[in-house]
């Protein structure tokens, strides 16, 4: 692209670039001086009463055009050395003024991006009963602006990189210098130059290239909505990756033990927040669990079951044409067909089909013997119990039903066999190089401190130190 000798030349040239463009506008005023000055920007991309303020009106008060330069009330101006870098300002929602003073050309920028974003709200996927509740927004300087807000610090640093060859977009990688481990940060830098991608929409297009594993069943990346929720694990040594555009902000490493915390345990008594990460455990172990060791009992063991449940578990079977094991698979299937349902349709209308679907359908089932009523109890407890861990809710179903194939081929010895599989699969995950099932595996004293049991008192300072170990 040539490089414009004067205003006039550059305005011609944006004006051949964007010709196809029909929100893109050059407003051209005349100084008191004499000096043209031009005002390049998109409409509703940029701010136009923004525009008019800052740089327009100005303008107009200059008998002098030495004095053209210093009028500029922006906040924060750059200069432009060339076409190219005009163009890609404008792209990114600066708006760029230039002007001649003695026949030498003088070209800025501004961001004067438009102000019509989503308020700061709280997240719906994340309420809490209790503590704050702003959320991340789209706007990625508004979401590195609510960490500044909570980390008045100045070893919070903010590096900034972009991904996509054809509409780059704008990516922060916020830590805190000192406490967030180098090698971490380094690996992160160089995955995100290694991304080729046209553009990107959100986070979670990124999301599984920054992690250890290409595709992942278990997350190994996190990410949350909250402020208050990523300035903590800012300061427990993560690292947070922001996208412009997107809500949710990424954090790494992650480990498995962050799927049964809450940021709102810390504002409990910690013997109710050990009590509630308990049961997200227990609640963990029935979700993938229950249904095999019932088939593994019912077929393999029964001598196992107490002889009043297995008397009535008979009797509840009397009647159905299918074997437990089909019986209990296409349950726990219909009930995955409801939960998708529920979650694509519109809110109001989703949550009246997911509940009359499932009373309707679950009482029909055991009136015209399709199924009986212990099966119905396994699966939606089994069911239930996977919304405990939002984290890792999406693997459950999988792990479920792969567990009961263990179980209906092996009994027992199939189900022990599959938590051994499990459990070795986990253990040689990591996250950013990192243990994903640290401190459990390695076993570090101090980390389990805020693993199960809920400490708050030592949770940071342990947190930073199993990270840089």
């Amino acid at each position: 692209m040539a490089q414009p000798e004067n205003a006039a030349k550059l305005d011609e040239m944006l004006q051949n670039t964007f010709k196809h463009s029909c929100d893109f506008a050059v407003r051209k005023v005349k100084a008191p001086c004499g000096t043209i000055v031009y005002a390049a920007s998109f409409i509703g991309y940029c701010d136009k009463e923004y525009i008019s303020e800052t740089f327009l009106k100005p303008m107009l008060q200059i008998d002098n055009e030495e004095n053209l330069i210093s009028a500029l009330c922006a906040s924060k101006l750059l200069k432009i050395n060339s076409s190219e870098e005009a163009v890609s300002a404008l792209l990114g929602g600066s708006a760029v003024i230039f002007f001649d003073i003695r026949e030498t050309l003088y070209v800025f920028c501004a961001d004067a991006k438009s102000k019509n974003a989503r308020s700061i709200s709280e997240p719906e996927g994340e309420v809490v009963i209790r503590g704050p509740r702003e959320g991340f927004v789209e706007s990625a300087d508004v979401n590195v602006a609510l960490l500044r807000k909570r980390l008045k610090t100045e070893r919070l640093y903010v590096e900034s990189a972009a991904c996509g060859d054809l509409s780059p977009t704008n990516i922060y990688i916020v830590y805190i210098e000192g406490i967030a481990d180098k090698a971490v940060i380094n690996r992160i830098k160089k995955r995100l130059g290694k991304i080729k991608l046209p553009t990107v929409i959100d986070s979670g297009y990124i999301e599984h290239l920054l992690g250890d594993s290409r595709y992942p069943l278990f997350p190994d990346v996190g990410n949350s909505e909250k402020p208050d929720k990523v300035a903590a694990k800012l300061v427990g040594g993560r690292v947070a990756v922001i996208c412009d555009g997107s809500p949710c902000v990424l954090t790494l490493p992650y480990f498995f033990v962050e799927s049964i915390q809450s940021a709102e345990d810390y504002l409990k008594s910690p013997y109710y927040a050990t009590f509630l990460r308990i049961l997200r455990v227990l609640g963990t172990f029935f979700a993938v669990f229950l249904p095999g060791i019932y088939i593994a009992l019912l077929e393999f063991d029964t001598s196992a079951i107490p002889h009043t449940l297995l008397m009535t578990i008979l009797e509840s079977r009397n009647e159905i044409p299918f074997t437990a094991f089909t019986e209990l698979t296409v349950i726990l299937l219909v009930f995955e067909i409801i939960r998708e349902v529920g979650v694509r349709m519109p809110r109001a209308v989703g949550d009246a089909v997911s509940i009359v679907a499932g009373i309707i359908l679950g009482d029909a089932a055991i009136k015209a013997g399709i199924a009986s009523a212990p099966v119905i109890m396994v699966a939606a407890l089994s069911a239930t119990c996977s919304f405990i861990d939002p984290p890792i809710m999406n693997a459950l179903p999988i792990l479920r039903f792969i567990n009961l194939i263990f179980a209906r081929i092996f009994g027992l010895f199939g189900v022990i066999f599959f938590m051994i599989l499990l459990g070795a699969c986990l253990a040689v995950k990591t996250s950013c190089g990192k243990p994903y099932l640290m401190p459990f595996a390695p076993l570090k004293t101090k980390g389990l401190l805020d693993g199960v049991l809920a400490v708050p008192d030592i949770v940071l300072a342990n947190e930073e130190n199993e990270i840089k170990e």
